[in-house]
């Protein structure tokens, strides 16, 4: 019925461009002057308006061919993304691997499904890889002197990556697209060993999560839950930690060279034999802290909070280094500290 309908109305506009039209333009046009060659005129008025007519119809052909496209490519999508969450739960760890840079691109490609690949390989990296309890955990010394750890260091073997597919998983986290100010949602994960330099895991909730011996090399962790979580052997190097929360997390034996650590939440903390060379910690709480055996010679504890229960180094001076006690202590995690420029 609408066909026919379309149908009718475009046989009668055609009509009246081309007979009725053409007349009455010229009688407007030339005001009831006589033209010597009417004719020729209405003539030349007609290819005008069909011209007119099929620039029109072309403009309108493209327009839908567009909008097919657009929702055929939307369709296409959808079965991609459904495809590749179906395969995730595939048994083959090679076809889940697949699935989950499938997810990557599509979170390329597709603006509005970024929000739901973030939440899948969130939700994909909890289930299939659940930290062990705290209590069950080996020793941070033990950790430390591990045969594993030791070879590594020797350059005997290369880390070992425990679940490749959550690796890929958060490795794709850490740097595909995402809505501005969505949350990735990864306590209590086990990453152990994983490798994650350069990787973008900002405004991150990663509290209780296992990152043992993580490589997060220039990493991006600003604002980033860490609390309760373990590092202990991590790879910080450089890292961006700025207003990160690390309450009670342990850094024993972590290398923090040249990390930014301003505005950290770094309460109960445990950085023992941490290496801080050239680490930033101005405005950081401490209170609590234990720095037992850190060597914090060259790193800038400038306005940094501690009390009288921060366990310093052997020798230490902390208010030779800017160190404020509890009691004249600025507000912790300021806002405003870095007002305009994050860099």
């Amino acid at each position: 019925m609408l066909g026919v309908v379309v149908a009718v109305a475009s046989v009668i506009l055609v009509v009246l461009i081309v007979v009725v039209a053409p007349r009455h333009l010229l009688d407007w046009d030339t005001a009831g002057t006589r033209v010597p060659d009417r004719a020729k005129a209405i003539n030349d008025i007609r290819t005008t308006l069909l011209q007119g007519l099929a620039g029109m119809a072309l403009l309108v052909g493209a327009f839908f061919t567009w909008r097919q496209l657009q929702v055929s490519r939307h369709g296409q999508l959808t079965g991609r993304f459904a495809a590749a969450v179906e395969q995730l739960g595939h048994e083959s760890a090679g076809v889940r691997i697949g699935a989950i840079f499938a997810l990557e691109r599509i979170a390329v490609d597709s603006r509005d499904d970024r929000g739901a690949v973030v939440e899948v390989l969130c939700l994909f990296a909890q289930r299939n890889a659940l930290a062990v309890p705290l209590d069950a955990r080996p020793s941070p010394h033990d950790i430390a002197h591990s045969r594993e750890v030791a070879l590594a260091h020797a350059g005997e073997t290369l880390l070992v990556i425990r679940s490749p597919d959550v690796h890929a998983a958060v490795t794709v986290l850490g740097r595909a697209p995402r809505p501005k100010g969505l949350e990735l949602r990864l306590q209590r994960v086990d990453l152990r060993r994983t490798m994650l330099d350069f990787a973008n895991l900002e405004d991150a909730d990663l509290h209780y999560a296992d990152l043992t011996n993580v490589h997060l090399r220039g990493a991006n962790l600003k604002r980033v839950d860490l609390s309760g979580t373990w590092l202990v052997r991590a790879v910080l190097v450089k890292a961006d930690m700025r207003q990160a929360s690390l309450r009670s997390v342990l850094l024993c034996y972590a290398r923090l060279d040249g990390t930014d650590l301003r505005a950290t939440d770094l309460s109960n903390a445990d950085l023992t034999a941490a290496v801080v060379e050239g680490a930033r910690f101005e405005l950081a709480d401490l209170r609590g802290a234990v720095l037992t055996d850190t060597n914090l010679a060259e790193a800038s504890l400038t306005g940094a909070v501690a009390d009288s229960t921060t366990v310093w180094p052997r020798g230490f001076d902390a208010a030779a280094a800017g160190v404020l006690p509890a009691d004249n202590a600025p507000p912790l995690q300021p806002l405003s500290f870095f007002p305009q420029d994050p860099s």
